[in-house]
């Protein structure tokens, strides 16, 4: 049995144990499509948490960085070509990035967009899958402007709004759904100038890992700088799947390839 190093940063304190095989059948059981309510099942699975103030518990309400960075730092502990495992034509490296944080310069970026003070927040855990049930449950299409729209929603507010509660599923989900409504009949200049300032801010809040979306869900973007005479190459963004926390061994036994 491998032993995982306890992790900590900013707003994460926890103890790490490797998958059991029922946990695995359990992930493997989730349609692979909602890979953010898989990653929720992952993390709570493999991760304990150690009490401290200030520390965040659940996963869900760690950011879509963290919630990277943690299955990450599962995958560098366990896999056999670990800690720096290959990624494409990369390795983890590659999308990591070192002395970042969740930090409250990062949690509430300030900017004004057509005379409005407005502020962007890091998605967290329980926006990402609402996002990913509302596309794939086919209330969106699955394309690009499907997950931005919805990521606009939920990241962006004016400054004198108080960010959408979270009670349960069903209700952010609804209060999610009528927001995302409202920024997909922007009009053209406005959709476009919010969406360039929302990429700005998603780049600046960087933790861990840069992450973005697109149609294909919650990825990572390369950090590392592309330099053919030093052979590191361009990459495409990467997903850390869950399901690539569980052994090749374990995913055949469980007929999941």
């Amino acid at each position: 049995m491998k032993y995982i190093n306890p992790l900590n940063t900013a707003r994460i304190s926890v103890s790490m144990s490797v998958l059991n095989m029922d946990q695995v059948e359990e992930l493997c059981e989730i349609p692979a499509v909602y890979e953010q309510r898989t990653y929720t099942a992952l993390l709570r699975h493999v991760c304990t948490p150690i009490e401290r103030p200030g520390a965040v518990a659940d996963p869900r309400m760690w950011s879509i960085n963290e919630r990277m960075y943690v299955a990450a730092y599962y995958m560098s502990s366990t896999r056999e070509d670990g800690p720096d495992f290959p990624i494409g034509k990369g390795n983890f490296h590659d999308y990591l990035l070192g002395q970042t944080d969740f930090t409250p310069e990062v949690a509430n970026i300030g900017f004004d967009f057509e005379g409005r003070a407005m502020i962007y927040s890091p998605m967290l855990g329980y926006q990402a899958e609402a996002i990913e049930t509302l596309i794939e449950g086919g209330t969106f299409k699955k394309n690009n402007y499907s997950w931005w729209a919805a990521t606009m929603a939920a990241c962006l507010r004016g400054a004198d709004e108080e960010p959408l509660p979270y009670n349960d599923d069903a209700q952010y989900e609804a209060a999610l759904l009528e927001r995302i409504r409202g920024v997909r009949k922007l009009a053209d200049p406005q959709f476009v100038g919010l969406f360039d300032y929302y990429r700005q801010c998603e780049q600046q809040a960087a933790h861990f890992v840069h992450a973005v979306t697109n149609l294909h869900g919650v990825l990572a973007m390369q950090v590392s700088e592309p330099n053919a005479e030093k052979g590191v190459p361009e990459l495409a963004p990467a997903r850390f799947p869950a399901h690539s926390c569980i052994s090749e061994r374990a995913r055949q036994i469980m007929g999941f390839l």
